[in-house]
């Protein structure tokens, strides 16, 4: 495998050839890339090149890419060069990477397709002005002038434009076809995008309309978020200008079209358009949610139906991830329904979570699914990532790239959308009732219902048409056994089973397994863990803006308090954040699925997550409750008469709720707990170091007794009829400063006064007094 392709490879990646980083307490340049390995160049004395796991070096707590002056910088994701050179024509593209190769040696000494800095170069013993004079006289041989000022200022706009080549010709280049939108603020031509989706959904306007609209949302928008005034005035166009740029991008003609050529229009999805193409793991993913046609038992153990949101990757037609959950109609008027439910953004996130991790086995599965059974390449896998253990699932961890999802309202929410840019993935829309731009993710519904859902009890047909009598009668399965039995599927069947629509990349009409296409294609890409801490997870939850007080915050009609008090700390402070609409609020995270815990984000100094607990926690130790409980018990506390702010009468409706589905009779022949869909869980809490950990067995008989210290006692009153030996009148002398004669006198006079007759004949005396007061 070439350098040159591996560069390709890893340029839009976390760590790319030339990069600075920090690991194990010393800085390294990465000079190489082979395979799972990744080599290094320690910085900035010269020594030994260093070889490493890039899983290692990229998973430790001190690892961060650093810019020249030695600070930690956040990664972020560049265009492809090949997809950013097909905008020019072949001379122009030439000139692109020639000055592209030059300002990558420049910036990180080292040259594409090259292990080691040239002479000159070498980013350890030569700084960034000599680089660009080196540079400078090197280009001047070949017969292009220009001075190293004029090439420093050609790298910070390369630079600026995320490494774009074409910024680095575009001084030069004599003509270029025009671009739509020319020189327009994107702002300014996303907000024409939207007001134009606005129009083509009512009954049109002209473009007159659309351009007052325009100007309403940049001020609305813009005019008070920004700390300039005169940036608003500047977003604006004159409205020759205006008309002309909708007519460069189309949208003058939407808004003359008829409605349904408008109809048509608005529900196209947004640019890019591609083809469900992909040639590495991860490189393309599809998801999408359809109902699982299979009765099951719900929470509270009556029949309800049930939805399945599937991501699979194109390349290989792997199954990364999979989520059930309950589909349940509400009761009571539209508008005010409560207790229904279905696939939600967080159970979304959830599921893109699964692709980040191995999936374990679960006890009762057949041995065959496990990894290290599999055709996976297990040995490799383990040795790169520690999470793939004996217990690991047949089933490969793939990292999206992209992924192809519908309009659907959870898809296109910003939550949603946050934790994909979040975690460095494109999205792509399908358009609205057009199936066959997820073809694959489709296909593999109609494989599961063949496969697994019609041996499943509860399965209902592909239709009403067909739907057999009197499923909802006979022993159905929980929310939670059919999740386990569907990724037991995946594992066992769906990823082990040859797919005609795989083909071996060297070994054409050899058909593989989604296992076996993996075992083929991850050798050309490397496979890099990528684990999410707690911290990491924390943002994966849903999102709330609180308002702090001495009693904590509330969420969705619930107090969290802090026990450790570092909430107190920001009792009644704002928060400084100038987020439009947050009004100096805090942001906190909490799940659905165990809102017995939030977590408040303290972004002064540092940085840090605040845990806090529901108040009323206790009250519901040992049940097993989320939102929808939550909301349905509000519901009958406020039947009753009761109000939201009664917290602690609703936590005991939820308990009570929660105990009458416990002990209920068994209905459908199910015994045993009753525990409720609760979704997968996520790693939120920092793990607690064990002090005790590496200690093995204490003998007890080696314990020797630790050495007293000499240390005086210190003094204390007498009892009453007890005459203090020699020694210790001695000692009580020294400690209240009187003679031993002294001492002895005032002992003698308590003892005349305190012994009982018979006293002085010996302890008979004594023993009779002790008696009585007993």
């Amino acid at each position: 495998m070439t350098q040159r392709k591996l560069w390709g490879w890893f340029e839009s990646d976390r760590v790319r050839l030339g990069d600075r980083v920090r690991w194990r307490g010393r800085e390294f340049r990465v000079i190489a890339f082979a395979g799972l390995h990744v080599t290094l160049q320690p910085l900035p004395e010269p020594a030994a090149l260093v070889e490493a796991l890039y899983g290692e070096m990229a998973g430790a707590a001190d690892f961060a890419v650093l810019d020249e002056a030695g600070d930690a910088v956040e990664r972020t994701g560049l265009p492809p060069l090949g997809r950013v050179l097909l905008a020019v024509g072949k001379e122009d593209r030439k000139r692109a990477l020639m000055w592209h190769r030059h300002m990558k040696e420049v910036e990180t000494g080292i040259r594409p397709g090259r292990r080691v800095p040239r002479a000159g170069y070498d980013p350890a013993t030569t700084t960034m002005e000599q680089r660009l004079r080196r540079k400078a006289a090197e280009l001047d041989e070949l017969d292009i002038s220009i001075s190293w000022r004029t090439l420093d200022d050609k790298r910070r706009r390369w630079k600026q434009a995320h490494e774009n080549p074409l910024v680095l010709i575009i001084d030069g280049r004599k003509s270029r076809a025009p671009s739509p939108g020319g020189r327009t603020d994107p702002r300014l031509l996303e907000i024409m995008q939207e007001v134009t989706a606005i129009l083509a959904r009512s009954s049109g306007g002209r473009i007159g309309r659309a351009f007052d609209l325009v100007e309403e949302r940049i001020a609305t928008r813009y005019a008070k978020e920004l700390e300039d005034p005169q940036e608003a005035k500047r977003l604006r166009l004159p409205r020759s200008t205006f008309y002309k740029r909708m007519h460069e991008l189309g949208l003058s003609a939407v808004l003359l079209g008829t409605t349904r050529q408008r109809g048509a229009q608005a529900s196209k999805p947004k640019k890019p358009y591609t083809t469900t193409y992909a040639v590495r793991p991860g490189q393309l993913m599809q998801i999408d949610t359809t109902p699982l046609r299979i009765k099951v038992l719900g929470d509270d153990g009556e029949v309800v139906s049930a939805e399945m949101t599937i991501l699979i990757d194109v390349a290989t037609r792997s199954i990364v991830a999979l989520m059930i959950v309950p589909c349940v109609t509400g009761e009571g008027r539209p508008g005010q329904r409560v207790g229904g439910r279905a696939t939600r953004t967080f159970d979304l996130v959830l599921t893109l979570a699964q692709a980040y991790a191995p999936m374990p086995t679960l006890p009762g599965w057949d041995p065959l699914t496990v990894a290290s059974a599999s055709a996976l390449p297990f040995i490799k896998l383990r040795e790169a990532d520690p999470r793939f253990t004996e217990a690991a699932a047949a089933r490969p961890v793939i990292h999206p790239r992209t992924i192809i999802i519908d309009q659907g309202s959870p898809y296109l929410s910003q939550h949603f959308e946050d934790v994909c840019s979040f975690l460095g993935i494109a999205l792509l829309y399908a358009r609205k009732e057009e199936p066959d731009d997820k073809p694959i993710v489709e296909r593999v519904f109609s494989s599961f219902a063949d496969s697994f859902s019609q041996h499943v009890a509860g399965w209902t047909g592909r239709t009403h048409a067909v739907r057999g009598r009197g499923i909802e009668r006979q022993p159905l399965w929980t929310i939670n056994e059919v999740q386990h039995m569907a990724h037991e599927w995946v594992a066992l069947e769906y990823q082990q089973l040859p797919h005609e629509g795989l083909q071996h990349p060297e070994l054409p009409g050899l058909t593989l397994s989604p296992n076996e296409m993996y075992a083929a294609l991850v050798p050309g890409t490397g496979y890099r863990p990528r684990p999410l801490s707690p911290q990491d997870n924390r943002k994966l939850l849903l999102p709330a803006w609180v308002t702090i007080t001495d009693k904590g915050f509330d969420i969705e009609n619930r107090t969290y308090q802090n026990e450790a008090g570092e909430l107190r700390l920001l009792a009644g402070l704002p928060s400084g954040l100038a987020s439009p609409g947050k009004g100096g609020r805090w942001e906190a995270r909490f799940n659905p699925y165990r809102p017995d815990v939030a977590w408040v984000y303290d972004h002064r100094g540092p940085g840090q997550w605040l845990k806090a607990d529901f108040v009323h926690r206790r009250l519901l130790t040992d049940v097993h409750w989320t939102v929808d409980h939550w909301d349905e018990a509000t519901a009958v506390v406020l039947a009753d008469g009761g109000r939201k702010e009664h917290q602690a009468a609703i936590a005991l409706a939820v308990k009570e709720r929660r105990r009458r589905t416990r002990t209920a009779p068994p209905r459908h022949t199910r015994t045993g707990p009753w525990i409720p869909f609760q979704g997968p869980g996520l790693d939120v809490d920092e793990p607690v170091a064990d002090p005790y950990a590496g200690i093995g067995e204490i003998d007890l008989d080696s314990i020797t007794p630790y050495e007293s210290v000499p240390i005086p006692a210190r003094p204390t009153a007498v009892p009453a009829g007890v005459v203090p030996l020699a020694s210790d009148r001695e000692g009580l002398a020294a400690l209240f400063g009187d003679t031993p004669a002294d001492a002895d006198a005032d002992a003698d006079a308590d003892a005349d006064e305190d012994l009982l007759p018979g006293a002085d004949l010996g302890l008979p005396g004594m023993t009779e007094r002790v008696e009585g007061e007993m």
